[in-house]
């Protein structure tokens, strides 16, 4: 740990926000009900209506409707990691027969290409804004399940590759060229060569995909796109969004006016956003570290 600095921090960060999400609901301060507030006197006697900007009462302020910031971050924690688990696991469930299936055939191969091609051409957030504000999804029941699929889905192609160009590059070893002449079973060269160089390898890549996914999630909520909203009809012909998740990238919901004249909502989540990215990029580093001193090459 002292020689490996980054593993360390990440530990240490994401250990934070795993506990969070597991305890935090459950401390004293926490407001679970997130209770609304109409009106406040303050020490001076006068009357004020939210948002209440950070204070004793409120150490990170409250929204427009008084419920606080900090009890809506701790317990938006659980929602947010579910969903970037969700995302990478599903991501690298896909991609990973994709890879291993495109490093012996040619057809998977230029069809993975091709995949890659045509979702990488664009930034994936486009991609993202593209799919999810069709009217089937929009309107959708499952919408959060759909929305998980399809962020997971846009960047199989890149991990496919990924996947593949480690694969080959394993198989060019000079002791799979040995074991290949004994005449070891697939299967056993699976688990005993490719296994161990590609699972190392696997490990540091669905952890910096878990930041890569946290970034991604914050730059929607700037655009106003979530995973998770309910319709409710207003009448025969009107319908409402209303969003009453409490993951952190929903207190961008009105980023423009409140940096403005609310600045401590888009800064709180900015900053437990940005506390994420940094504990799992620092672990995955960490890890990466770790696996080249004990001399596991996977890159």
């Amino acid at each position: 740990m002292k020689k490996n600095k980054s593993l360390f921090i990440g530990i240490i960060l994401v250990s934070l926000i795993v506990l969070t999400a597991i305890v935090g609901p459950y401390l004293p301060f926490v407001d679970q009900q997130l209770k609304t507030e109409g009106v406040r006197k303050m020490s001076d006697g006068s009357l004020k209506v939210p948002a209440f900007a950070p204070s004793s009462v409120n150490i990170l302020g409250t929204d427009a409707e008084g419920r606080d910031i900090l009890s809506r971050i701790i317990l938006g924690t659980k929602e947010v990691l579910i969903s970037i688990l969700g995302i990478t696991l599903l991501r690298f469930l896909v991609a990973v027969p994709l890879g291993l299936m495109a490093s012996v055939n040619k057809v998977v191969s230029r069809l993975l290409d091709l995949y890659n091609k045509i979702f990488s051409f664009v930034p994936v957030i486009f991609m993202v804004v593209l799919f999810v504000n069709l009217p089937y999804i929009m309107y959708s029941p499952h919408r959060t399940i759909i929305v998980i699929i399809i962020i997971a889905l846009l960047e199989v192609g890149r991990v496919g590759q990924f996947i593949q160009t480690s694969v080959i590059t394993v198989s060019k070893k000079p002791f799979i060229e040995a074991a290949l002449s004994t005449g070891t079973s697939y299967n056993k060269m699976f688990s005993r060569h490719y296994l161990p160089f590609l699972l190392p390898e696997l490990m540091v890549n669905i952890i910096l995909d878990f930041g890569r996914n946290m970034f991604l999630l914050g730059q929607l909520g700037v655009i106003n796109i979530f995973l998770a909203h309910r319709i409710e009809v207003v009448d025969p012909l009107v319908f409402e969004v209303i969003n009453d998740s409490n993951a952190w990238p929903l207190l961008f919901k009105d980023v423009t006016f409140d940096v403005f004249s609310k600045p401590w909502i888009p800064v709180a989540a900015c900053t437990f956003i940005t506390f994420a990215i940094i504990g799992f990029n620092q672990l995955g580093k960490g890890l990466q570290k770790y696996f080249e001193r004990n001399s596991i090459r996977y890159f």
